[in-house]
């Protein structure tokens, strides 16, 4: 077999319009949660995906993407029941093989006193609990543009600045 350079494309979402959700199953702490993702459930979602996927096609037909020898190669769907390169098959395809970067935020949203979705205060405590922080990427109101990473260190090390200065 003869080895051969290559490189994949993919768009992706930065900041999704489509929200999930998160429900207690009962009072029991020990009982799991029910966790919905809602991928998808925006129009936008899929219709950004699908203009991320246009682009990428415009890349490849570039004279720079030509003159190295690329050549694009896509999914191929034998019973997708769409024509293929439509936007509906791209949809379809997008339904069928997106997947998430795992980054979930804002389940405990960070926010000021008047703000009735926020969860924590802006020390990070718990509303209506005493001695009780949320110190994660669940206090971010929104999605960063990049990697949750970097953010989560900061907030757990100005969670310990409040918690040694307090």
């Amino acid at each position: 077999m003869k080895s051969k350079q290559g490189m994949m494309l993919f768009p992706g979402l930065l900041h999704p319009k489509s929200v999930g959700k998160i429900t207690l199953a009962s009072k029991n702490i020990m009982e799991q949660p029910f966790i919905d993702p809602c991928y998808l459930t925006a129009r936008e979602d899929v219709e950004t995906l699908i203009g991320g996927i246009r682009i990428i096609q415009r890349m490849a037909s570039t004279k720079a993407f030509q003159d190295s020898g690329v050549t694009p190669s896509y999914f191929k769907f034998d019973n997708c029941p769409y024509e293929s390169d439509s936007d509906e098959y791209w949809e379809y395809v997008i339904r069928h093989v997106t997947y998430s970067i795992h980054h979930p935020v804002g389940t405990c949203k960070m926010g000021a006193k008047d703000d009735p979705t926020a969860v924590v205060d802006p020390l990070l405590r718990v509303r209506a609990l005493k001695n009780i922080r949320v110190v994660d990427a669940s206090v971010m109101p929104h999605l960063t543009s990049g990697n949750t990473n970097a953010p989560t260190i900061m907030i757990a090390e100005k969670a310990a600045d409040i918690i040694k200065h307090s």
